[in-house]
Formats: C-alpha cells, sequence, structure tokens
C-alpha cells in the first residue's frame, strides 16, 4: 500500500471514529443544555471540567505524545520492536506514578485552584466548582495514561478504536445523567453532581478499552519505575520544553475563560458552546489528520524521505481546506438552524442560543487555520524540535490576551471568539515561516492558492444558497433538520462539481478515498 494511500485509510478510520464520539458529543451538551441551559450550574461544571483537562494536555495527548512518539518510533525502526515495548512500559509506569501524586494534590488544593484560575465567579458558582472539581480530578489519571496508550496504537495504525475511545466518556456522562433522573428525578444541583461522577466513570472506561488491542500488538504489561536509559533522557529534554509550550496556550485558554467569568452570566458556557459545535468538524478531520500524521512524518524524518513528507503535507493541509471552508459557509448561513436543532430546548432559552450563535460565528472564521496548524506543528516534533513551537506559543497567547482584553470592550464574548481566530490564522503563517526555515526540502507551495481559490469558489456558492435559505421558512425541529441538510448537500455537491470544472488538485481523489473508507467502515 502507498504512503498516500495508508495515510487516507488513517486518517479515514479516525475520521469515522472520531465523528461517532463527536456525535455522542453533541448528544451529551443536548443533554446538558436541556437540564442545565447556561446557568450557574453549567457554568461551574465547565470550569471544574477544564481543570483535569488543562493537565491532560500537558502529561496525555499534548506534551508528552509529542515528545514520545517521534522516539517510540524511531526506536522501532532502529531497534526492533522488543526495546520499543520496554521503552513505552518505563513511560507509562513513570506516567502512573505522577498522575496519581497529581491527582491527589488537585483534589486537595481544589479551592485554592478555582479561586486562582476563576476570580470572577460569583460565590454559589465558586463553591459548586470546588466540589466538582475534586469528583473530576482522578479523571486526570484515567485520561492522561489513555492518551498514551492511544499514542502507542497510533503508531502501530490502530486508529478506530481509539478515536472511538473517546465516545465513552460521553456515554458515561449521558448514562450517569438520565439514568438517575429518570429514577430519582433530582434537582438540578444534585444532577450537575451525577453528571460530574459520568467524567470520572468515563475515563475509566476509555482507558481499559485500549488495553485488548495492546495485547494483540505484543504487550505484557508489567512497571518499571526507572528514571534512567538513553531514550528517556532524550524524551526528558525534549517534554519539557514542548510541556512549557502547551503550558503557554492553556494560560491562553484560561485567559478566555478568566475574562469572560467577568462577562454577563453565561458567557463561560455560550463561548463553550459554540467551541463545541466547532470541534465537530474539527475533531473529525482535522484532529484526526493530525493524529495520523505525527507518526507519518516521524517515519519519514528517520528515513529523510522528504518528497513524500512535502507530498503528505500538501495532501493533508488541501484535502482540509475542501472541507473547511465550505463548512464555514454552512455556519454562516445555517448557525441559528444548527444551535435551535442542537440546544434549544428545557433550560436552554432564546438568549442562551443567541449568545452561543455569536460564538459560533467567529469562532468559525478560524476553523480552517485551527485545522492547517493540526498538520504543520507535527513536523516540529517529527524533527525533534519542541523549543521552536514553545516560542511561537508564546507570541500567540500575548497576541490573543492582548485582542482579548480590547475586543471584549466592544463586543463582549464574541470578541473573545473573534481573538482565537485571528491568533489561529497568525499562527499558521508563522508556523510556515518556521517550518521553511527549519526543514528547507518541506514545501508548502501550493497549499495558499488552493485555499484562495477555494475560498472564492464558497463565496459564489453562498450567494445563491443564502436567498435560497433566506426564504425557505420552516418550523419545527425534523423540518428545520430537513432543510439544513438539503443545503448542506447542495452545497457540497455545487462545490464538487465546480471545483471538477475549475480542476482543483486533489479533489478528486480525497473525495474518493474518503467515501471509500466510509462505504467499507
Amino acid at each position: 500500500m502507498s504512503q498516500q494511500n495508508k495515510l487516507v485509510r488513517n486518517i479515514s478510520m479516525m475520521s469515522i471514529a472520531v465523528f461517532i464520539s463527536r456525535i455522542l458529543g453533541l448528544i451529551r451538551d443536548t443533554v446538558m443544555a436541556y437540564f442545565f441551559g447556561t446557568t450557574y450550574l453549567n457554568d461551574a461544571f465547565i470550569v471544574a471540567y477544564k481543570i483535569p483537562n488543562l493537565l491532560r494536555l500537558l502529561f496525555g495527548e499534548g506534551a508528552l505524545s509529542t515528545a514520545f512518539v517521534p522516539l517510540y518510533n524511531e526506536i522501532g525502526i532502529k531497534k526492533g520492536k522488543e526495546s520499543q515495548m520496554q521503552f513505552a512500559l518505563q513511560v507509562l509506569s513513570i506516567l502512573c506514578f505522577f498522575l496519581i501524586i497529581l491527582s491527589l494534590l488537585g483534589i486537595l488544593l481544589a479551592p485554592w485552584i478555582v479561586r486562582l484560575l476563576y476570580p470572577g465567579l460569583q460565590p454559589k458558582t465558586m463553591h459548586l466548582a470546588i466540589d466538582l472539581t475534586r469528583i473530576m480530578l482522578p479523571y486526570l489519571f484515567f485520561i492522561g495514561l489513555s492518551s498514551t496508550l492511544i499514542a502507542i496504537l497510533n503508531s502501530h495504525d490502530y486508529f478506530f478504536m481509539t478515536g472511538l475511545s473517546s465516545a465513552l466518556l460521553n456515554v458515561g456522562m449521558i448514562s450517569t445523567i438520565l439514568i438517575p433522573w429518570f429514577i430519582f428525578k433530582p434537582d438540578g444541583v444534585r444532577l450537575i453532581y451525577w453528571a460530574a461522577w459520568g467524567v470520572f466513570v468515563g475515563g475509566c472506561l476509555q482507558t481499559l478499552v485500549n488495553f485488548p488491542y495492546l495485547k494483540k500488538i505484543g504487550y505484557r504489561f508489567k512497571i518499571i519505575l526507572s528514571f534512567k536509559g538513553k531514550a528517556l533522557e532524550a524524551m526528558w529534554k525534549r517534554f519539557i520544553p514542548s510541556m512549557i509550550g502547551i503550558g503557554i496556550r492553556e494560560i491562553n485558554l484560561i485567559a478566555d475563560s478568566l475574562m469572560a467569568s467577568f462577562l454577563t452570566v453565561g458567557s463561560i458556557t455560550a463561548l463553550e458552546y459554540g467551541n463545541r459545535l466547532m470541534q465537530l468538524p474539527l475533531g473529525i478531520f482535522a484532529i484526526s489528520t493530525g493524529t495520523a500524521l505525527l507518526p507519518l512524518y516521524s517515519r519519514c524524518v528517520t528515513n529523510e524521505d522528504y518528497d513524500t513528507l512535502t507530498h503528505s503535507l500538501k495532501f493533508s493541509g488541501i484535502s482540509l481546506a475542501y472541507v473547511m471552508i465550505p463548512i464555514t459557509m454552512l455556519i454562516f448561513l445555517l448557525k441559528q438552524d444548527f444551535v435551535y436543532l442542537i440546544f434549544q430546548r428545557g433550560a436552554f432559552d432564546a438568549r442562551a442560543s443567541l449568545m452561543t450563535q455569536q460564538a459560533l460565528f467567529y469562532y468559525s472564521l478560524g476553523l480552517l487555520f485551527f485545522s492547517l496548524n493540526q498538520t504543520v506543528t507535527p513536523l516540529f516534533y517529527a524533527a525533534k524540535d519542541t523549543k521552536t513551537p514553545v516560542k511561537i506559543a508564546a507570541v500567540m497567547v500575548g497576541l490573543n490576551i492582548v485582542m482579548n482584553f480590547i475586543l471584549m470592550q466592544f463586543i463582549g464574548h464574541r470578541g473573545l471568539a473573534l481573538s482565537t481566530s485571528i491568533t489561529a490564522l497568525v499562527n499558521y503563517i508563522v508556523l510556515q515561516w518556521q517550518i521553511r526555515k527549519k526543514l528547507p526540502r518541506v514545501s508548502f507551495s501550493g497549499i495558499w492558492i488552493n485555499i484562495i481559490k477555494t475560498t472564492l469558489l464558497c463565496a459564489v456558492i453562498y450567494v445563491p444558497l443564502y436567498f435560497w435559505a433566506t426564504n425557505w421558512s420552516v418550523e419545527g425541529k425534523l423540518y428545520t433538520l430537513i432543510k439544513g441538510g438539503v443545503l448542506s448537500l447542495t452545497a457540497f455537491a455545487i462545490f464538487y462539481l465546480l471545483g471538477r470544472l475549475i480542476r482543483l488538485p486533489y479533489l478528486d481523489e480525497f473525495w474518493q478515498n474518503l467515501w471509500k473508507r466510509f462505504r467499507r467502515a
């Protein structure tokens, strides 16, 4: 199988799995919105949930994985599978040790952590957030361990179940809300505690589901709590700068939430739900692509195969543009319908819907560049350069915080979303510039011109669809769903036909391979 077909297969498998997970995530968010709306209960839950996730990015799928995966693949190529597995078991043993300590410290220090990160919360929101944080912090152990297990499986081309594992978190949360509600009929405060326990249960399930697949590879688990070894020393040298970089980016998210805590009640939740909707296409296509690219980039750099690397970079970047720009167009067109269909029921009223639509619109402006960053950032880690992303991240955080402060004065929570989108664009430009200096044999030619062509093509398609959507009035969720489906399918069909007419590169190849993989799945 060629590298490109293998890449398409891995991206497709990951995309299908993430699609299922994100749909369950939307169902979870719909359930949360129905019972808790944009009230202080949901604000408190989101604040508490973000704290273990912040640490997860440092010790799980973020900094540790980016330092671990290139080394893991290099050891497999140069020293063989046995040495590769010994290295992985050593890393997993050390990771478990640190995650247990961090979880216990987090539970003990929860009041100070919440007050430090979210000083603008009202007293009752603050008190509830502290309680929920203590319940959810053990999730850090499960997801941190699970993320590294997934990195191992991805390196062995297991993508479907690893992408599906996050669905188990959603199943856990949905179950622990709906089952108690049907049986005990608790009030909102008690029900939000059940939701927090659902995070704990879901994290446990996410971890356990990986073990049968690791056994297939040949893993026999044992504790190797040793802090010595050349490979481990090399990983620490890459991990620490990467951890600092992720930490800087997390400061960015904290700054957003901190500033939102001083805005109107519900701003935190509106931004969270707007971001969740944007994360649906981002997770299905972009994050799946980035996950599949890191092992491939690592092998290409190790083997000095820069032609394959360049081709994979162009193919993934241009293909993402063919998906994300039409999706952005559809968000412009149907944002009100999307929010109405998914969230507007129960405690989630018209005001909450409007705030979420506004956040979604401004987040969607950066959707393409959030996606493209996923294809470029792994190049640094594959080249064993973890310092450059740290420097870039620091500059981007500073830019975002300054723009946050300025824009929120004029357009409230919308300014925070807009600032994030502008930062994503600047970040992509800077990443390209640095990669050209770091890896001069890697070419980005053709990506920008196809972004421009695709944007102009979608602008042409948008005009007639706008008049069609405006004059097509419907009532009820079923007819709104039909309307959204018809317009979306029409938009992509017209885009594909016009794209073929103007001969956009990779268009046929991408959609044919993607459709083939979806049918097989």
